[in-house]
């Protein structure tokens, strides 16, 4: 099988639009349309299902995805064996992140990775989804490795954590509650909140802590980006939570949660199936050097 078509089978895959796995790839789109339809022709199914405005995956193409990454990890893995150390890593390397964060300087350890092994194609992505999202990437191989807000116990996946965030209220400092001390979450079930959307580590956490509380909210407004959040509580769109580390604008009040302790942790992931490739230990080791604790998030 084809090497250069796996590449551009992945490509399509991680992209899901022809137009930029071709620029990726630095070929011609019909080059790349022609590779991928000698792959299906090669295996005798259908990977991809094409229109004039979206790409998607068949199911055959969804099953193939991990098999075709695999391979090239074991031709990369196979040339390690015979090639001198100065030749370098090659390959690719695909990062999840989360929005806005900035405790993992992910721009200056993506620089010293491409410095160190530029023959590895390194790709950032971010889900809609959130950890729920990032952690399926995973899973499914569409990313080696992602920062997810939860620390999560999965025997598929493993779990560095790297820093706890408590969550207290956030509340505009006209807002009845800016006057007290502490809150519980019964105070705060009459009230709209500020919230990130479903799939989202805190949104999940908070949901489950009124869950068990057998209590219910009310989210009139979801935000993907949480550092947006404190800017529509300002404008009494409704209260909000937000990490104790978070700094408080001008115009708002944070106050304390009483009777609950709400929190959640920063952690890198990986699959625990997959035997990890030599980019993936490259970038881990990278990584501690690139955490700063004393960053809000």
């Amino acid at each position: 099988m084809d090497q250069r078509r796996l590449e551009y089978f992945i490509a399509v895959a991680e992209e899901m639009n022809f137009t930029r796995a071709a620029q990726r790839l630095h070929v011609t789109q019909s080059t790349l349309s022609a590779g991928i339809k000698a792959l299906e022709s090669d295996l005798r199914v259908e990977l991809v299902t094409r229109s004039t405005r979206s790409v998607q995956l068949t199911e055959a193409g969804s099953a193939f995805l991990p098999e075709a990454r695999a391979a090239l990890e074991a031709l990369d893995r196979a040339r390690a064996t015979v090639e001198p150390v100065s030749a370098g890593l090659r390959g690719s390397l695909t990062v999840g992140m989360l929005t806005s964060m900035t405790v993992v300087d992910v721009p200056a350890l993506a620089g010293d990775f491409h410095r160190r092994h530029p023959g590895v194609r390194l790709r950032v992505a971010m889900s809609q989804r959130g950890t729920a999202g990032l952690v399926e990437d995973v899973k499914e191989s569409r990313a080696d490795v992602a920062f997810v807000g939860r620390r999560l116990r999965d025997e598929h996946l493993n779990v560095m954590p790297i820093k706890d965030f408590e969550l207290q209220l956030l509340v505009a400092e006209d807002h009845p509650l800016s006057r007290r001390d502490a809150v519980r979450l019964a105070d705060l079930a009459s009230e709209p909140f500020v919230e990130m959307p479903i799939g989202f580590c805190q949104r999940e956490l908070v949901d489950e802590a009124f869950a068990r509380a057998e209590l219910t909210r009310q989210v009139l407004v979801e935000v993907s980006d949480i550092t947006t959040i404190p800017q529509y509580v300002m404008r009494g769109l409704g209260v909000a939570f937000q990490p104790k580390t978070f700094p408080v604008h001008p115009g708002l009040r944070a106050v304390a949660l009483q009777g609950t302790g709400l929190s959640w942790t920063l952690c890198v992931i990986s699959s625990a199936k997959r035997k990890p490739t030599r980019a993936l230990h490259a970038f881990m080791d990278l990584l501690p050097r690139h955490i700063h604790h004393e960053r809000a998030f």
